[in-house]
């Protein structure tokens, strides 16, 4: 069935209006958000990258800063560890377990090694348990040996130290 030529050019101006809005639908000129802004995105200028590293340096924490500056918590995290700073309350590495193992078996106390590694004499305590070191009583006699504890997450390679070091003894 063959169409009128009047049925052409109808149908010929609707598929080039239909063409028209389509290619003006698919590329956009200026986009036209159609509901609310669910988050803002926000980038810090380097001097805003440098004010946050002072403030965090000063003692503020993590949350303040988010707030301070309007970003969230990860984002303070990322900029702070981008720009070289040490953050708080990480576990210690392997490196600063060896060190306090060192100190401690040196004759230190817990609390001397705590104040000399910048931790607590109970973070201390901890991890040399975990780590296997045979610990002292409150008169520095050797107490008993008792099996190691199970490790902690931060602690899971100072364990597998530990093992490869008894492994090597025997």
């Amino acid at each position: 069935m063959a169409l009128s030529t009047a049925d052409t050019n109808k149908w010929s101006t609707l598929l080039e209006k239909r063409h028209q809005t389509s290619k003006s639908e698919a590329t956009p000129v200026d986009y036209e958000r159609t509901g609310p802004i669910l988050q803002r995105q926000r980038r810090l200028t380097d001097s805003q990258t440098l004010m946050l590293r002072d403030r965090y340096n000063e003692g503020a924490t993590v949350y303040e800063l988010a707030e301070e500056f309007g970003i969230r918590r990860a984002a303070v995290s990322k900029q702070l560890k981008k720009a070289g700073v040490s953050m708080q309350c990480q576990p210690p590495g392997i490196e600063l377990i060896n060190s306090m193992a060192g100190l401690y078996e040196s004759g230190m106390s817990l609390a001397e090694v705590g104040a000399r590694t910048g931790t607590s004499p109970g973070t201390v305590r901890r991890h040399l348990l975990i780590a296997g070191v045979q610990m002292r009583d409150s008169h520095g006699r050797i107490r008993l040996a008792k099996p190691p504890l199970d490790s902690c997450v931060a602690c899971s390679p100072s364990k597998q130290l530990a093992g490869e070091n008894t492994a090597n003894a025997k």
